[in-house]
């Protein structure tokens, strides 16, 4: 599901160059995609929590997502093109609250390792997809290119026939419809208020730094669209491969202390990529920026999940929601800087990334291992 997504941060280069687009006008794509995937989070959250066949709502956002591709990869008009990728986002979107929910019911007292896993999985995706397009651009236009990559979307479509009977219903007993007055008090605690707040700050600094990353190494460091793709999969592995792990950690040991140091060290990386002066010194660079900053997600969605509730699609669906459409800003920030200097950008980044780990360390509670012991003490 996350295939399309990862290709696209190849793709937007290509894009521009065939289209004549300004950093801005790629910002604007990813704002826009940003916005589309925010506001399909919250009604999936909903639906995963409610729809008691959720496996074939699951089964929708795989061909939403491969018809929206195929119309974008047709279309020579800036705006269509936005569109059909908005529209592509926000099916891909619709996926993970639902999916992140199914995974936590399965595992209640291992969130942390269930969502790294998750994290982990699309993550492959976007490691493998920059790697491909940045290759195949070398001899392909982007619209075929974009072809090309919706038939993973496809195949996966294809198997999820079979599987969307077997995914598990809500849990019994919960409410139709969600409780917004006990949600929203939730919500409104300072505790949870400042995740929230988190989380917006490191999206921003994610797609701020993701959008122009392809324009800054092909423009200011002179990477080949070969290189470009094979930096982003250097990036995206490092927080594939530490993201179970740092998962699993935290449900022993706690989450604040982790989530701040990943933030606040991954956005120093990012300040000193930005003063690389080759390969050689920005891909190490690259794969502990990615350790650091993409393992923290699903660390920082557990810390949600566990001050605001057991509706655990709805909560993904309105932290995404809040999140991912927050996230645009960082976009049009980085379309706005990029067209002064793409090196702008990378220090917005870190500077975002730096804030939101430090936005977290009035929490008192450091989630926390007692429930993870607790019950694995019980079980045993």
């Amino acid at each position: 599901m996350d295939w399309g997504g990862g290709a696209l941060w190849l793709l937007a280069p290509a894009m521009a160059l065939s289209m004549g687009l300004s950093p801005l006008q790629v910002g604007m794509l990813f704002a826009a995609r940003q916005i589309g995937s925010g506001i399909s989070h919250l009604p999936a959250g909903f639906i995963g929590d409610n729809l008691r066949k959720r496996g074939f709502f699951l089964l929708a956002t795989f061909w939403c997502v491969a018809v929206a591709q195929l119309m974008a990869s047709v279309s020579t008009d800036y705006w269509v093109l936005v569109g059909f990728l908005t529209l592509a986002s926000a099916g891909a979107a619709a996926w993970h609250p639902v999916a992140m929910g199914v995974m936590t019911q399965w595992m209640p007292n291992r969130k942390g390792f269930v969502l790294g896993m998750h994290m982990a999985g699309g993550t492959i995706a976007e490691i493998a997809a920059p790697m491909l397009v940045g290759l195949s651009l070398m001899y392909l236009s982007w619209t075929q290119v974009l072809q090309i990559n919706t038939i993973p979307t496809i195949i996966l479509g294809l198997i999820f026939i079979r599987l969307a009977p077997m995914v598990i219903p809500p849990l019994a007993g919960l409410p139709i419809g969600p409780n917004i007055r006990s949600l929203a008090r939730s919500v409104v605690q300072p505790g949870t208020l400042a995740i929230l707040f988190t989380i917006v700050l490191h999206n921003m600094a994610m797609v701020a730094f993701m959008s122009m990353a392809p324009l800054f190494f092909q423009e200011v460091k002179g990477f080949s669209p070969g290189l470009t793709g094979l930096a982003f999969s250097v990036f995206l592995f490092g927080g594939a491969v530490a993201s179970p792990f740092v998962g699993h950690i935290s449900d022993v040991f706690g989450r604040k202390t982790m989530t701040i140091g990943g933030l606040v060290g991954g956005g120093i990386c990012l300040w000193l990529i930005t003063f690389g002066s080759s390969e050689w010194t920005i891909f190490p660079l690259l794969i502990i920026t990615g350790i650091l900053m993409l393992s923290v997600r699903s660390i920082v969605l557990a810390m949600a999940l566990e001050k605001i509730g057991n509706r655990e699609s709805t909560v993904l669906g309105l932290i995404s929601a809040v999140g991912e459409g927050m996230a645009a800003l960082g976009a049009v920030l980085a379309g706005v800087l990029g067209e002064i200097d793409l090196g702008l950008v990378l220090i917005l980044a870190g500077s975002l990334s730096v804030v939101a780990g430090l936005a977290i360390c009035p929490l008192t509670q450091n989630s926390s291992a007692l429930s993870y012991k607790t019950m694995g003490s019980a079980s045993g």
